[in-house]
């Protein structure tokens, strides 16, 4: 995703949790949730 898009948009159990600029999530997320999924913490 990092690579193909422009935006991201992580969500869990039908919930939004982040939406923004693919750069900015994947170098700083705003949420625990999306840190702990990309760095492979979670799912």
């Amino acid at each position: 995703a990092a690579r193909v898009s422009d935006y991201t948009a992580y969500m869990y159990l039908g919930e939004m949790i982040e939406f923004g600029k693919t750069d900015e999530i994947f170098i700083k997320p705003n949420d625990k949730r999306t840190e702990d999924y990309i760095t492979g913490r979670m799912g």
